[in-house]
Order: structure tokens, then C-alpha cells, then sequence
């Protein structure tokens, strides 16, 4: 018997939920763990047979109810969808995702505003906390933009009243307000102690410093990637800390959800902020802060004993400000009908009403068998049971097994049960191609590596198998890390770069591991771009970028990756530039600047005819200049796809009357080449066979002259050419050289110009 199950998808704050009424849930014969589990696609790490997203800020449930209660308005229960394993968490409340209640509320009808101001009174039957949401839906305010959102939504002001205890029963839990956790370490037999606050207000958190968590010498920009490598000890930590706060009888028995981990440190003197954290979320580093989770570092630091109260210069004053790794976050304590409120602000928007389909077939006896949520038709699968936790290059070889076997699509040639042989013997037959791609799937690098591969192993003699293997994390470093420490270097696994991944290399961030020089490069390829500005903003030519009384801001997504050759442009044209960064994307900074909100952006060449050249033609922006192209003697030209649009240099000489040189123009060459002429590759291990690597890069000089292939790759490659000539590696080579000169000036520039100090 099929059913349906209604659901409306919603963004609350930094998490998408997908929001069902209580009785959309129960269906017959199947508990709500198992149909939640189906809906979301779990267990799987990309939920792809489901709605889940793939991490544990996008794989959330919302589960709503009227209250029949006096004083209550709907009762709210949560659900933490397990991805990679087949467990519900039910042990604890999400703030953000609290956020959708009062607008879902609204549009039911179980409430009403009173002129113009909707409250909501809300019980979380997980925690028994009462939440009170207010909404002002005047609907002149201007938007709201919150860290870790690139678009605003509808505001809602979220209180949680006498926070304390709701899931223990008590605000520290073990009747301390600093603690010393014995944590195993690493070594099952030894033991280290940590300082930590365990506290229980919103959620229980276990508080630890920077140092504590090995961050203590890392710059607070990089502590996502970094943590990535302290997570086992991390996990550790954390479970050490539910059992002192009574949640689990032992470490192996505390619940994935609760409690959560917040890292913390003092912030820096004079900014903005009252401390710096970082939480984690499931096992991951949060992207921005769980608003559960902010209310107990809130109240742990109105208590002096307490580990976040010893971070900060003074006591708060009724606000606190938290920098996360998204931005700056406020929470604020005020009395409400005599009780204490502690909450903060967060925005909501509804993304999607949806019904999903469940379709319950096969024998219930044994391990349960439950039919895989549907949107427009999926097939009927069988629920796995959960399994065992795997190192993790085991579960990388896993994801690499299933990559081979499970993608038809995106398996080209094979001949996977022959046979293995050699990748020496100019002849890959037997053999499967792995790329890996250390960014997430979707983008425009999975997407060009995904094309190039497929195309590439039809001209490779023997013609392989294909397996695109993404490893995202750190910006591409977590990826590109990995390969450089346990690649195959026979010629079988392959690495795809672009400017995110080489940029930090360019820079020498510590926690870059890996080396272009300890690689072999088997094809490069380029785009382009161009810088635009806002009309708007009294930018109708190159000229208006000097001499400006007010800057021009920019909009960036991280100083240290593609935005650096543009803040090198900047700084060689000396324009009159402030920046803003944070954005998740150039698409959110083209909108912002629609918006009015950034008044000058770039674009790369995929992305002009969309985002770019509808606005330049409505009169809203004016297109300035384009990067160029290096020439084989390193100079800079026209850009093919731009012939008409002046280059950066061009527009210094009409600027200032004289060609550019010095050591800005000598870095902006060299970032030119690097993230623009030679922006994506593919490179082999250096050990990996000569005649391997011969053999590959042969064949990829083939597919460039192949006319069928450029017809074709005319959209992903947007007329770059690929690369591979026998002049390749020293070509790379040349190109890929830095000189302390130029770091130096990079190093300086990011520091004077925009505060941020590499470590």
C-alpha cells in the first residue's frame, strides 16, 4: 500500500529542515525512525536516495503539532537524521531549525498576529524547554542577513525561557562550573586531562579551550580545516564529557547529537567580538554556531568560574558577541513575564512544499524493510542495517568502490574483471582511472573534472574504467592533503587542482601538506574573467575605480583563494577598494551587488553570460576590465573570450601613461598564471611510472586537438584549451615558480589592506 507523506522544506537560520506534521508520520507497520530514515536516504554519506542533504546541518526533521496545553501554542519535537549511519537522534532541541516554527505556525493558522507582531509560544518535547518566537511582519523592514546565509529571510527573534537543565535536570550538570575530564588518549591505555565547563542550558556542552583542543597555535580562520585532523581526540573529549554530565553510562554509549562540543578562545583586542568559537556538530565543525549550543556559551559566560568567562576582558553586559567561522553572532538575556529569556535572532524562509512518497513492501520479519522516499519517482530499496564504523581510509576506499561500481554513468570503458595490468606497459586495459577531487560534487571543478575524465579515458590505449572519487573539506585541502600522503603511484589515481587548492599552496599555509612540486602535471587548463562594478554606485568606466571619497566594496568569498588575484588587480590599479568576506559563492556576491549591497565583483568566464552580461546590458553594471591571459612568453594579452574588453594592464596604461612593473605587477603575472591561465589540473604522483604519466599525457594532448571533444567541451571549458603538449612540465614548471618577492608582497598586502595574517 503506498502512502504520502506531506512536508514543507524550510532554511531556519543556518540549517534546511524538512518540517512534517505529527500525523503526516504515522504510517502503519513502520515505526517513525525507520520512515524518517527511507525519507532522508539514510544510511548513505550523500543521501542520495532520499531528501537528506548530506551533513548534519541539512539532514534535519521538524516535527510539529497544535498544543492542546493552556499557555502553549505548538508542541515541537526534533529529529537529527543519521547520514552515514541508521540512527534518529531524538536527544536534543536544534535552535536554528526552531526558527521555522512561528512563520509554519502562521501559515496553518494555529496562530495570530496581534497588530502586526505574531508571538508563539512553544514547547520542544524533547527537552521540555519552552521557546517564545516573535515575528514583526511589517513588511517595510529591510532584509536581514545573518552569518552563514547568503540571502535574507523572514526575521525571528527566538527566546528560551529558564534554559537551565532541561535536558539533565541541572545547569552544570556535575555541580561544577570548571571540571577536569580524564580523556583516553590514542593510545587506549594512557590518559590526559582536559579543563573543561560542562553545562546544560538549551542543549548540553561541553566547553573546552583552544589549547585543549590543539587549536591553540592556529589562526581562528583555520580551524575547520585544522580540526579535521584532531577529531578522533575531539570525539573523545566529547563523549568523556556526557558521561560526567550523567547523559551515558559509558563513552561508547553517548549519543551522537548530545552532548555538543564548543571550542573557544579569547578574541582579539579591539574587534568586534567578546570570544571566538567554534562548535561541532555531529562529528563535523558547525559552519556557523547551533543556536542551542549559544545559549549555554551565553550563560556560561555570566558565570565567572566558568572556562568561556576566563576567555573574556570583561563581563558581558547582557549581550554576548560570538565570532564563528560564518561571522559575528549576538544572543541577549532579558526577562520575559518574570522568567529569563536567553535567545538571539535568526531568519527563516520557506524553500519548498513537497509530498514525498512511501511505498512499505517486503517481509517485516527479521531486519526491517522499508521503501526509499520518493520525490518524482525513486526506486523501492531495502533499508541496510547500520554499519560498522571504518577508519578512514577504509571508508575511502569504500566511497571509491562504490564511485566504480554503483555510477553507471559516470563508469566509462573498464573491462573491471580482467585481469589488472601493469600502467607501464602503454596499455591501460584492466586498469580504472581514480580522480580525486577534493571539492563537493555540483561545482564547477566536479563538474569540469567529471567532463575531462569521462572524455579522457576514451583516448587512453586500453581505454580504463573511470572512478571521480570527491574527498571535500577545507576549502580542497583536506582532499588534496590526503593524496599527497597515501596516493597510488602507479599511475591509477590521479589529482584534480584548481585556484582554491593552489592559492593556499602559493602562500605557504601550514596546513597545506601537499606540494605542486612533488607532483606531476598531466594536463592544465584556463578561463578567464572579468572585474565588473554597480552602476549605481557612480562606476561608469575604469576611471571612477581612484580618487573615490567613499571605497567601492567588494564582495569576497575568502582572501586566501580565487579573490586574491582580484585584490592583487586592485592594489596594482591602487583603487579605492574596502572588502567584505564570507560569501559561499560568486553567485550570492553577483546578487548582493543586484541587491546594493556590494558595489564591485568579478566573474569568471562560465558564469558572465548568465550572471554578468544581462545587468551590464540593462545598464545596472558596468563591465571594466577583463584579468587577460598569459601568452607562452609570459606576457599578458587579450583574453579570447573578452577581445573587446580591456585587460587589467591596459587599464593601467590608460590610467597612469605607462606600462606597469614592480613587484604588484610581477605577483599579479604570477597569480594570473596560476589561478587564470592554468587555473585547473591534473597531476600523478611524482614516483608514479614515466611511462605512465607519458601515456597519459599523451593521450590528453590528443583529445585537445580533437575537433568532436572542443565542439563538445565548448560550454564546460568555456574555449580554454587543454594543455598537454611535450612542453608541459616545464611550462607548468615556469609557472608554478614563486619567488620570495612575491610572497612577501601577497603576505604584506593581506595583512595592511585587509587584516588577515597568514600563519
Amino acid at each position: 500500500m503506498k502512502h504520502t507523506v506531506k512536508a514543507t522544506w524550510m532554511r531556519g537560520g543556518t540549517s534546511k529542515c524538512w518540517v512534517f506534521e505529527r500525523s503526516e508520520l504515522d504510517v502503519p507497520g513502520f515505526t517513525t525512525d525507520e520512515v524518517l530514515l527511507r525519507l532522508f536516504g539514510s544510511p548513505d554519506p550523500r543521501q542520495i536516495d532520499g531528501v537528506g542533504g548530506g551533513s548534519s546541518t541539512t539532514s534535519k526533521a521538524v516535527i510539529l503539532s497544535p498544543s492542546d496545553e493552556p499557555g502553549i501554542d505548538v508542541e515541537y519535537t526534533f529529529a537529527q537524521v543519521g547520514i552515514d549511519q541508521a540512527v534518529v537522534d531524538w536527544g536534543s532541541n536544534c535552535g536554528n531549525c526552531s526558527a521555522v516554527i512561528a512563520p509554519y505556525a502562521l501559515k496553518r493558522g494555529w496562530v495570530d498576529p496581534d497588530h502586526g507582531i505574531l508571538t508563539v509560544r512553544i514547547r520542544n518535547t524533547n527537552t521540555g524547554q519552552i521557546l517564545i518566537e516573535r515575528m514583526d511582519l511589517d513588511s517595510s523592514r529591510a532584509p536581514v542577513l545573518i552569518p552563514g546565509v547568503p540571502f535574507p529571510g523572514q526575521v525571528v527573534d527566538i527566546g528560551f525561557l529558564d534554559p537551565a537543565g532541561a535536558t539533565t535536570g541541572a545547569l552544570f550538570p556535575d555541580g561544577q562550573q570548571l571540571t577536569t575530564l580524564g580523556v583516553h588518549d590514542e593510545d587506549a591505555d594512557a590518559r590526559s586531562e582536559i579543563s573543561a565547563t560542562l553545562i546544560d542550558a538549551g542543549a548540553p556542552l561541553v566547553i573546552i579551550d583552544a589549547d585543549a583542543a590543539g587549536l591553540g597555535a592556529i589562526g581562528f580562520g583555520d580551524w575547520i580545516t585544522e580540526s579535521i585532523t584532531e577529531m578522533p581526540r575531539l570525539e573523545r573529549i566529547r563523549r568523556a564529557g556526557a558521561v560526567a554530565m550523567g547523559l551515558a553510562a559509558t563513552e561508547a554509549e553517548a549519543q551522537r547529537a548530545i552532548p555538543k562540543l564548543a571550542i573557544v578562545a579569547a578574541a582579539d583586542p579591539g574587534g568586534d567580538a567578546d570570544i571566538k568559537v567554534m562548535m561541532l556538530s555531529m562529528g563535523a565543525p558547525h559552519p556557523a554556531l547551533a543556536i542551542t549550543g549559544s545559549i549555554g556559551l551565553s550563560i556560561a559566560a555570566h558565570h565567572p568560574g566558568t572556562l568561556i568567562a576566563q576567555k573574556l576582558a570583561s563581563a558581558p553586559d547582557g549581550e554576548l558577541r560570538l565570532q564563528t567561522p560564518a561571522g559575528l553572532l549576538t544572543t541577549w538575556q532579558r526577562q520575559i513575564d518574570g522568567q529569563l529569556a536567553v535567545g538571539t535572532t535568526r531568519t527563516a524562509r520557506e524553500l519548498a512544499d513537497a509530498t514525498l512518497g512511501f511505498d512499505p513492501i517486503g517481509d517485516r520479519s527479521g531486519a526491517p524493510t522499508v521503501t526509499v522516499a520518493q520525490v518524482a519517482g525513486l526506486d523501492e530499496q531495502q533499508l541496510e542495517p547500520d554499519p560498522e564504523p571504518h577508519r578512514r581510509r577504509t571508508v575511502f576506499a569504500s566511497v571509491a568502490a562504490f564511485a566504480v561500481f554503483g555510477l553507471g554513468a559516470t563508469l566509462v570503458g573498464g573491462g573491471l574483471l580482467n585481469p589488472p595490468a601493469t600502467t607501464a606497459d602503454g596499455d591501460y586495459a584492466g586498469e580504472t582511472l581514480q580522480m580525486v577531487i577534493p571539492l563537493a560534487e555540483g561545482g564547477g571543478t566536479d563538474t569540469w573534472a567529471r567532463f575531462v575524465g569521462q572524455e579522457l579515458v576514451q583516448d587512453i590505449p586500453g581505454q580504463p574504467g573511470f572512478a571521480p572519487v570527491n574527498e571535500a573539506g577545507g576549502e580542497g585541502i583536506t582532499g588534496s592533503n590526503r593524496f599527497a600522503s597515501s596516493a597510488a603511484d602507479d599511475g591509477t589515481e590521479l589529482l584534480v587542482s584548481t585556484a582554491t587548492t593552489v592559492v593556499p599552496w602559493v602562500l605557504d599555509r601550514h596546513v597545506v601538506k601537499y606540494s605542486f612540486e612533488d607532483l606531476e602535471p598531466v594536463l592544465v587548463n584556463g578561463t578567464g574573467g572579468v572585474i565588473y562594478a554597480r552602476t549605481a554606485a557612480g562606476v561608469k568606466s575604469p576611471k571612477d575605480l581612484i580618487g573615490r571619497k567613499k571605497p567601492l566594496v567588494f564582495g569576497g568569498i575568502t582572501a586566501t583563494g580565487l579573490d586574491l588575484t582580484t585584490l592583487v588587480a586592485f592594489d596594482l590599479l591602487e583603487a579605492d577598494i574596502s572588502a567584505t568576506f564570507g560569501f559561499e559563492g560568486r553567485g550570492p556576491v553577483n546578487l548582493a551587488l543586484q541587491r546594493g549591497e556590494v558595489d564591485i565583483d568579478y566573474s569568471t568566464t562560465s558564469s558572465y553570460h548568465s550572471a554578468v552580461e544581462p545587468i551590464a546590458k540593462e545598464g545596472s553594471a558596468t563591465v571594466l576590465m577583463s584579468f587577460g591571459q598569459l601568452d607562452e612568453h609570459g606576457k599578458v594579452v587579450r583574453d579570447p573570450n573578452f577581445k573587446d574588453t580591456p585587460t587589467v594592464v591596459e587599464v593601467y596604461e590608460q590610467l597612469y601613461g605607462k606600462a606597469p612593473s614592480g613587484p604588484k605587477f610581477e605577483a599579479y603575472k604570477t597569480l594570473l598564471g596560476l589561478t587564470y591561465t592554468y587555473q585547473k589540473g591534473l597531476w600523478a604522483p611524482k614516483d608514479a611510472p614515466e611511462e605512465a604519466v607519458d601515456l597519459l599525457r599523451n593521450s590528453a594532448h590528443e583529445l585537445s586537438g580533437d575537433t568532436d571533444f572542443n565542439n563538445k567541451a565548448e560550454k564546460v571549458l568555456g574555449g580554454y584549451p587543454i594543455v598537454a603538449d611535450e612542453n608541459l612540465s616545464q611550462r607548468v614548471k615556469d609557472a608554478y615558480t614563486v619567488t620570495d618577492e612575491t610572497k612577501g608582497y601577497v603576505t604584506a598586502l593581506l595583512k595592511d589592506s585587509y587584516g588577515i595574517e597568514l600563519d
